[in-house]
């Protein structure tokens, strides 16, 4: 759930702010995004989710510093374990969404530029077409072939854990099962973890080949 949410996220804010900055190349909102971006790429998980826990969990003291439930929680209605639950996944979530969106905005940045330069954009606004057409009718839609690349090998990643934020944040999810399985030297539960990965990646080949056809006839069997 957090890996799922934290993508969606990543890919609803990361691939606007990359066709923003693609637009308004060498501008000064193209600038502030490419920063933020390099920012995003550079901070180290654990040292980006140090820093979120410092502040508004031992600072402001909104959010708690580990697990995934409060002392409470079994005292809460249906309603309050949830929010509860939601509660304590913000600051794991928000890692994840920040140390992702660099590489997703920097990437859809550059296919996008690619794409702006290409002769039948041109000819698009030659012939008259508002940029907004242009831009997301024509444009993004082969920005999407390369993007696809990115966001298929992503898959893995949903279900296998974020092993340091489960591990630093002490979620019992995949990931900090698997640490705890790889110190405790559980070799039957690694060989599990390692094959569940290769499945994974397998996986995410294909969908990621089956995606080519739906963003790219190009590609298609007829």
């Amino acid at each position: 759930i957090m890996g799922g949410i934290s993508f969606v996220l990543s890919i609803i804010i990361a691939v606007p702010l990359g066709i923003l900055a693609a637009t308004k190349q060498y501008s000064r909102t193209d600038y502030v995004i490419t920063a933020a971006a390099l920012v995003g790429i550079s901070l180290p998980t654990f040292f980006f989710a140090t820093l979120l826990k410092l502040l508004f969990s031992v600072k402001l003291g909104w959010f708690d510093l580990y697990g995934l439930v409060g002392r409470d929680y079994a005292q809460l209605d249906s309603w309050g374990q949830f929010l509860d639950k939601a509660n304590h996944l913000v600051l794991p979530i928000a890692t994840l969404v920040i140390v992702s969106i660099g590489g997703y905005m920097r990437y859809t940045r550059t296919n996008m530029l690619e794409v702006l330069n290409a002769d039948y954009i041109r000819t698009a606004r030659a012939k008259g077409l508002s940029e907004h057409t242009v831009i997301y009718k024509h444009a993004f839609r082969n920005t999407l072939i390369p993007l696809v690349t990115i966001i298929g090998g992503s898959l893995p990643g949903l279900f296998s854990g974020a092993l340091i934020t489960e591990t630093l944040f002490s979620i019992p999810g995949i990931g900090y099962i698997s640490y705890q399985s790889m110190v405790a030297g559980d070799i039957p539960f690694t060989m599990f973890y390692l094959s569940f990965m290769a499945v994974l990646t397998l996986a995410s080949n294909l969908l990621t080949d089956i995606l080519y056809g739906v963003v790219d006839p190009r590609v298609r069997i007829s």
